[in-house]
């Protein structure tokens, strides 16, 4: 393949070779009606800490939940995966019927093992990410491996608000981008399984150090604000990726590809 096919391959897939810029990435972001929902519910939590005053601790728990949020909507992601996992370069049509069954096999009995074992390893992973949370933040209500039992002593309605509004926010990409978009067609139940843990490892350490340099400071709001607009900025941006890794083109782009499209671009 020429220089000019594979750097035509990069463009259309995202793959290596594509220069990565933050500010190109929000602006995609922001293209998409599931890049605005996000935007609008992650700064309404701006709104509690302007006009409820929440803590430190009431905005890493949010964050927290959100987790469970995505976790459980991740199950019906796997449960939906492409009945083909194979490379996306693949053109479908070009499998032989056989092969096509042998991997629809394979892939059920992905599912079979790879969901229970999501739902087991990450639920563990939750517990034990949320007593760290209330041990860190709020140990008045840590309660130990029982913190879950404290979480009606200061579920306020704005918070249960907003919570809804995370959920909301998350259901409405669930089934605007991933079902109404085709995403399914490209994802893989691995790509799945693997999908919060990266969310949770680049957020939640930014939100944690960052809440713990806010409550060394005495939770000043301004620093509340900054840790808000980052998680919101950071998420916008996972996001996108997201998005441009599942809608990777099926068809692999090749040499011809690209010199048709030169062709029809020329004047």
């Amino acid at each position: 393949m020429s220089r000019a096919a594979r750097k035509g391959s990069e463009r259309r897939t995202g793959k290596p070779g594509r220069r990565f810029s933050v500010r190109n990435t929000l602006r995609d972001a922001l293209r998409r009606p599931s890049g605005w929902v996000l935007l609008v519910v992650n700064l309404g939590i701006l709104v509690g800490v302007l006009r409820f005053d929440w803590s430190v601790f009431e905005i890493v728990f949010l964050y927290w939940a959100e987790n469970v949020i995505i976790g459980v909507i991740n199950v019906f992601r796997m449960l939906l995966a492409s009945p083909l996992p194979i490379p996306k370069e693949i053109p479908r049509d070009q499998i032989p019927p056989k092969a096509k069954g042998a991997l629809w096999a394979v892939n059920i009995g992905a599912k079979l093992f790879m969901v229970p074992f999501f739902c087991v390893h990450y639920g563990m992973f939750t517990m034990v990410h949320g007593a760290f949370v209330f041990d860190l933040f709020n140990k008045e209500n840590s309660h130990g491996m029982d913190y879950w039992k404290s979480i009606p002593e200061f579920m306020t309605t704005a918070l249960a608000m907003s919570l809804a509004a995370l959920a909301i926010s998350h259901l409405y990409s669930f089934f605007t981008n991933y079902i109404g978009r085709g995403e399914w067609r490209t994802a893989t139940v691995g790509e799945m399984m693997a999908r919060p843990y990266g969310r949770i490892i680049v957020l939640h350490i930014t939100i944690i150090f960052g809440g713990m340099l806010a409550m060394a400071l005495g939770s000043p709001v301004g620093l509340l604000l900054v840790l808000v607009l980052l998680k919101t900025i950071t998420d916008l941006a996972m996001h996108e990726r997201e998005r441009e890794k599942l809608n990777d083109p099926v068809e692999p782009v090749t040499e011809s590809t690209v010199e048709h499209e030169s062709e029809r671009r020329t004047p």
